[in-house]
């Protein structure tokens, strides 16, 4: 019992939070953004170590069950969360806006997220994944101008009880005829019977459908763009940047684990939803004046390329999206770092007409947004280029020749709507007044940009070493 206490210090110093943060948010004074940053740091730092340390034991693993591979997708989960909620932070003070409220979100999001990852059982997955659309609405309405989001959230609660309600048919559809939950008696019910009725793919369908639905894919991602564009940078940027990573690592548990033998099926359904995806978050980010809604249809777009090159669920491809996906989400950090220096008269700035000529004013951010942008598309010597690499060589190791002309084809609608971004920044004439910027962000640009540029010196390195690990893991 007591061995079961020490392997759920990851889940316990997530909740550790709590106890700290909120009798400071109730009898502390003086207090700013900074002190709850400086909360958070201890804690986030504590259950990624613990999770490291306890990186194979599960204290109920009937439930959840951790692995070497989901403890790699939560360290770089942390490893986001920690430099985003210091970026944060520098968001907050400058708007003079309180923040306990935020990292309280994030931080349930954080625990269900980690449970998520290592979910183990239909069951597990059908109580955690109502409760992430809970804490998600909370986290829309994290805004000032409540009218601004308010339909959003809405929506989005609409969007989220009809998913549920779909999620919880498939997992008793799949129960009533496997009669467990756990996804590897679930494996093996599919494996050994000869005649499977046609309702089980319905719950098949079904689960992989919510699945769809949280990770924003098209044609279900338009409370994901009408946020990013409404909602306030912190809360845009954790979405963007943390969750995605978990959603993988869960999809493809519950692929390979437990629907494995409807590979076939799992393919189709998939694939038209990454396909659907590709087209058009990289077409749609070609009509948009807004930047923050451009990267957002390039988010949709990128999540797209993920799926497609995993299709299979084979090593290979498991490995070659998540090489992509560590390094677009890398990519994507850089950008909305750079999206807290566009600032006004105290304003963040969100269109692409705002932000003519600045690379007069701002040299380096415009550089290091040149940068990220550049190993968005997958141009050559950015590290993008072995993340966009690593994909091509497993769809054309499989022979994927349609798949792989309909990736290219979408590269160019995204190259041609990042080229649009780079001529307004550097040959358009400057039309405002940026304000100063914070060292802070030019510090978290700075070790960015070096892990993207890193390939230059020696891209196996970083990739090939990191992608045997995976491979020894998946």
């Amino acid at each position: 019992m007591l061995q079961n206490w020490f392997i759920l210090m990851p889940e316990l110093f997530l909740l550790g939070f709590y106890i700290i943060a909120l009798p400071v948010e109730i009898y502390h004074t003086e207090k700013t953004s900074k002190t709850f940053f400086s909360i958070a740091q201890f804690f986030i730092l504590a259950s990624m170590s613990s999770t490291i340390l306890f990186y194979n034991k599960s204290a109920f693993p009937n439930i959840w069950q951790n692995t070497p591979f989901t403890t790699l997708f939560k360290t770089f989960s942390y490893l986001l969360s920690w430099a985003w909620f210091y970026l944060s932070s520098k968001w907050f003070l400058n708007k003079n806006r309180p923040s306990f409220k935020f990292y309280s979100i994030c931080f349930a999001i954080l625990f269900l997220l980690n449970i998520l990852a290592s979910s183990s059982s239909l069951l597990t997955l059908s109580c955690v994944v109502p409760l992430i659309f809970i804490f998600y609405r909370l986290l829309i309405l994290r805004h000032w101008d409540i009218d601004k989001v308010r339909h959003i959230a809405n929506t989005y609660s609409i969007c989220s009880v009809l998913f549920c309600l779909i999620l919880w048919c498939g997992t008793a559809i799949i129960y009533y005829y496997a009669r467990t939950f756990e996804y590897s008696e679930i494996n093996k019910f599919l494996s050994s019977s000869a005649n499977i009725p046609s309702y089980v793919l319905l719950g098949i369908y079904s689960i992989l459908i919510c699945f769809m639905f949280i990770m924003a894919l098209v044609p279900f991602h338009s409370w994901f763009i009408g946020f990013i564009s409404n909602g306030v940078l912190p809360v845009c940027g954790f979405i963007t940047l943390v969750p995605p990573l978990i959603f993988l690592c869960s999809l493809i548990r519950l692929v390979t684990e437990c629907f494995y033998p409807f590979i076939s099926e799992i393919i189709s359904i998939i694939g038209l939803f990454s396909m659907l995806s590709l087209v058009v978050g990289a077409v749609s980010a070609n009509r948009e004046c807004n930047i923050r809604r451009l990267f957002g249809y390039i988010s949709i777009y990128c999540t797209g390329f993920t799926l497609i090159g995993i299709l299979n669920f084979s090593d290979k491809s498991i490995i070659a999206s998540f090489a992509y996906t560590i390094i677009s989400i890398l990519s994507f950090a850089g950008i909305y770092t750079v999206f807290l220096g566009l600032k006004s008269r105290g304003d963040y700035l969100s269109s692409t007409t705002d932000i003519s000529g600045f690379y007069t004013v701002r040299p380096y951010m415009s550089a290091a947004f040149l940068i990220f942008m550049f190993s968005l598309i997958g141009l050559a010597p950015t590290l993008g280029f072995f993340g966009h690499l690593s994909i091509f060589n497993n769809l054309i190791g499989i022979s994927a020749w349609w798949r792989l002309g309909l990736v290219i084809l979408s590269m160019l609608f995204v190259a041609n709507a990042c080229l649009q971004i780079v001529r307004i920044i550097y040959f358009d004439k400057a039309s405002i007044k940026f304000d100063r910027t914070d060292k802070a962000i030019y510090i978290c640009l700075f070790i960015n940009v070096i892990f993207i540029l890193i390939s230059l010196i020696n891209p196996a390195w970083l990739l090939s070493d990191a992608l045997i690990i995976l491979g020894g893991i998946s």
